[in-house]
């Protein structure tokens, strides 16, 4: 489709994404916010056997182990940040 258009339409896609960005990439920017980052490329390309042992595009496989996603918000740990600046807060209203 994007090869179709012309480069005044792209522009307007492109503009409409800035005010507009595609969720996706609001996902991404959230997951960044909170400390992920995203693996670094492989640096040599896949041989024919790798190719041949991947799963089909479109289904969602998670190897065992760490994939680089911080670790969950721990609610007692917020609950005490937030109730000692409120603290804080109510001392120098006083």
């Amino acid at each position: 489709m994007i090869d179709q258009l012309t480069l005044a339409e792209a522009g307007e896609i492109f503009a409409y994404w800035e005010e507009n960005p595609p969720p996706h990439l609001l996902l991404q920017w959230l997951a960044r916010q909170f400390g992920w980052a995203p693996r670094p490329a492989p640096s040599e390309a896949a041989g024919i056997a790798a190719i041949a042992a991947a799963p089909p595009p479109g289904l969602a496989i998670v190897p065992g182990g760490d994939i680089g996603m911080p670790p969950p918000l721990d609610p007692a740990a917020l609950r005490a940040r937030n109730q000692a600046r409120a603290m804080a807060v109510a001392r120098h209203e006083l």
